[in-house]
């Protein structure tokens, strides 16, 4: 037999929908609310000073791979010089010999130094974007924290996060004005010890 397809998910809505209801009536006395984990994240005074952290990480490796970057593109000046002598013919043949020589060795030191570069641009990367994931997975644990003990005294059964927030990622299609949003509590509960709040 062929089903038509809208009478088809007609009938899946209403099977559906029959099952759902007790369920939904049971949950009528539930008290739910909201809060935007990224919100409590972007105001929550621990983030600008451990995200000040992570650029100074970053800064400090930056500099160092500056450096070495210097000496590589200071090695490559020298080369092209060298060269320059190695091709002249006005030169005597031992001058010559002689780059040629300096010319080789000094290849072989930037090229080990363009790969101690490489690997201190990925160590860099790898650090920092471990630093980040860190600091992330910390201030999301202190923020779900400062959520379970209003959630625990105000005894709430469901809290959606209503942000995008990877480490708690729900989302919401619609809020009543009836639902709690939790979001203001919560950072007042960080910030209550920030410097210069009391």
């Amino acid at each position: 037999m062929k089903l038509n397809l809208p009478s088809f998910f007609t009938l899946l809505f209403i099977a559906f929908s029959a099952c759902l209801l007790p369920s939904i009536g049971s949950a009528q006395g539930l008290k739910i609310a909201v809060v935007d984990m990224q919100e409590a994240l972007n105001q929550y005074f621990k983030t600008t000073i451990e995200v000040e952290k992570i650029n100074a990480l970053a800064e400090e490796k930056r500099a160092n791979i500056d450096e070495r970057t210097a000496a590589y593109q200071k090695m490559t000046s020298q080369m092209t010089e060298l060269d320059k002598k190695v091709k002249d013919a006005a030169l005597a043949q031992q001058a010559r010999e002689d780059a040629l020589q300096q010319l080789n060795a000094l290849a072989q030191e930037r090229a080990a130094k363009g790969k101690e570069i490489q690997d201190a641009q990925r160590k860099a990367s790898a650090e920092i974007m471990a630093a980040r994931q860190e600091m992330e997975a910390t201030l999301v644990g202190e923020i779900r924290e400062a959520l379970d003990s209003i959630v625990a005294a105000e005894q709430l059964d469901l809290v959606f996060d209503k942000s995008f927030l990877p480490k708690a990622n729900k989302a919401i299609l619609h809020t009543s004005e009836n639902v709690r949003d939790l979001t203001g509590d919560v950072v007042a509960s960080l910030n209550a010890n920030a410097p210069g709040s009391n």
